[in-house]
Formats: structure tokens, sequence, C-alpha cells
């Protein structure tokens, strides 16, 4: 393995994700193919590809959802198929699913409130609802919002733990172009922040609004 991935110490790297001939099988299906890249502090970066590409394999093996076949990758300086840094990956990431759901009865802030107590260290939800442009649907239930508006709730979750990289998995599948509009912005404000984000699309110009880096992704290969 190269010097590469073993120098950086956790916490102490630009470099915010490091990947080096990752590979993922399931059986004879192979999901990734041995793919490698980097994603430095600030950065937004795109994983573009179509259905099944293996965008969705790739962002869960570095959000320690799935072990790796071969190959290995660095988060913040932490392995993650090592179990020891595992937990200390979870911390430290935001995650947004592409079934991203809440608690229907509850309100916007309450379900913000509700996964914010998971984590130790939060953010005033009153501020990332602001964010999220929210603020006049801060005391409606979940269950009577758009699907845009659900992402929107999504994307402030994803944030509650002040995380160091935010990974969304296809944040806009499936919204009208309005919708899809109001999660660029939130995107970009988080830019405008200089948080670092993982963003998986299958939309070309929605990568080449919002990201510094494209990497596109078929069959499981970088190309």
């Amino acid at each position: 393995m190269s010097d590469t991935l073993a120098a950086p110490l956790p916490g102490q790297s630009d470099r915010v994700v490091q990947v080096e001939s990752l590979s993922k099988k399931y059986g004879d299906n192979v999901a990734v193919n041995g793919i490698s890249f980097n994603l430095t502090k600030g950065e937004v970066f795109a994983f573009l590809g179509p259905n099944g590409a293996g965008k969705t394999t790739t962002v869960e093996i570095l959000e320690c959802l799935r072990n790796p076949t071969g190959g290995r990758a660095l988060v913040l300086g932490y392995d993650v198929s090592k179990r020891s840094d595992q937990a200390e990956i979870r911390k430290r990431i935001g995650v947004l699913p592409q079934d991203f759901n809440a608690i229907d009865r509850l309100t916007v802030r309450e379900n913000i409130d509700y996964f914010g107590a998971m984590f130790k260290q939060q953010l005033d939800a009153d501020k990332l609802i602001e964010l999220v442009d929210l603020k006049d649907k801060r005391d409606a239930q979940f269950k009577t919002l758009s699907g845009g508006l659900k992402q929107r709730v999504g994307l402030a979750v994803s944030l509650v733990n002040d995380p160091a990289v935010v990974f969304l998995d296809e944040p806009t599948t499936g919204l009208d172009p309005r919708a899809r509009r109001d999660v660029w912005g939130v995107i970009e404000r988080l830019k405008g922040q200089g948080k670092t984000v993982f963003l998986t699309t299958h939309y070309m110009d929605e990568a080449e609004y919002l990201a510094d880096i494209v990497s596109i992704i078929d069959h499981g290969q970088i190309i």
C-alpha cells in the first residue's frame, strides 16, 4: 500500500477523504472496481454517474455502512475498515441518504432537535432552520411538507453535529425544478461557509453548477 494513505493522522490533513484502489463485490457482481480519488477540505466534490454505477455503494463504504472488499479508504484520517475508527468517523460526518425520512407527527423544529439529541455536539436548531430557509415551516408537521421541503429538513438534520464533511446521496432526485434549485441554494450556502461536501448525483448540470471537482463513475469504475 502506498504512503499516500498511510501518512495522515486523524484530524491533521487537508485531505478529508482518501480512497485508493477501493472495491466492493457482491458474489460475482463487482459494484465498485478499484477506484481512487481524494477530497480536500472545503471542496464540493461531485460523484457523477447513472443509476447503478456504484455511487451509493461507494458513499456507504465511506459512511461505514458497508465494508470494502479490497483497497483502502480514510475519512478524516480514520480507516473505514477498522472497527475502532468507525465510531470516530460517524461522530464527525453528516449524512443525507437517498431515502431520508423523519417522524411525521413532529414539527420541523422538533425533528431537528430529535436527531440532534443523538449527538453530544449539535448546532442550534433555529440557525439550521434559517440555513435551509424553512423559518416559515418551523412549526409545520413533517408529514405536511412537500418532497423538496422534506429534503431541506434532511439537509438540516445532516448538519446537527457540525460535521467536518457532509455526504449527500442524490439529494435532488425526484424533485421538481424549483425544489431542486432550492436544495442547490442550501448547498451553495454550505460551500460559502467552507463546508466540505461529498455529493452524488446523476445530473450533469447539478455537478457542473455546484462542484469544485467532478469525478465520473460508470459500471463501478472512474472514467
